[in-house]
């Protein structure tokens, strides 16, 4: 096991800085010209994840759920690996689904 090395010295500096009091800075005061779109306060997040831009919503669409009964999904499944062995790209179920429903809706 190694020695402990300036463990005195490390003894005082600890205790000299838990008596020294903090120093406060005055947050910056930034005016609404000056920045056009503020981001809203990040407590508790990673200042990389403040820093990430947010990505826009897309206003004309709506969150949608589906939970559909097994057989369904895996006759689903089985489509879109044949699509994705077909045309080399990745395609999930949730795209078979909405294909679907698109060609439902337009056959209609």
């Amino acid at each position: 096991m190694k020695k402990p090395k300036d463990v005195a010295e490390l003894a005082s500096r600890l205790a000299n800085a838990a008596t020294t009091p903090l120093v406060v800075s005055a947050p910056a005061v930034a005016s609404a010209a000056d920045d056009p779109d503020p981001a809203p306060a990040t407590q508790g997040k990673s200042s990389a994840a403040a820093r990430r831009p947010r990505r826009a919503s897309n206003r004309s669409t709506v969150a949608v759920f589906l939970r559909v009964p097994e057989p369904l999904f895996e006759h689903y499944d089985e489509e879109a690996v044949r699509r994705t062995k077909a045309t080399g790209r990745g395609v999930t179920v949730q795209q078979v689904m909405l294909d679907r429903l698109e060609n439902a809706g337009t056959n209609a």
